[in-house]
């Protein structure tokens, strides 16, 4: 089984970054620096075990919780500012509640996905 730990504690940096890096805050919604958030996404990717990212790319995956989650995080946080490319404009609470939707159900989707799919 994959060591899930590095991307737990990564996931944990992401909602940190949610939370207290926001330039602008009007509601809902967040301006973040893409930097920060593509540097957080790009670890997550390179600590999950490649069978699951090949299941993240095709439709069968969807079956999975935390898979369809981060899909819908990756939607909620990568929304493009039409006045800034350097930021992004966060969902705050769409964000939160699917990184912490994806961070129940990681490790045992993983071990299951690792299960069947190997």
């Amino acid at each position: 089984m994959a060591d899930t730990a590095a991307t737990i504690e990564y996931f944990k940096k992401l909602l940190k970054v949610i939370h207290y890096d926001a330039d602008l805050t009007f509601l809902d919604v967040k301006l973040i620096k893409k930097s920060k958030i593509d540097d957080v996404l790009c670890c997550i990717l390179a600590t999950l075990p490649d069978t699951y990212k090949k299941l993240m790319r095709q439709k069968e995956g969807d079956k999975f919780d935390s898979i369809l989650c981060y899909k819908l995080m990756f939607k909620a946080l990568k929304r493009k500012f039409l006045f800034n490319s350097n930021v992004y404009l966060v969902e705050t609470n769409n964000a939160i509640k699917f990184a912490t939707n994806v961070l129940k159900t990681l490790e045992k989707d993983i071990e299951k996905i690792e299960r069947d799919y190997d």
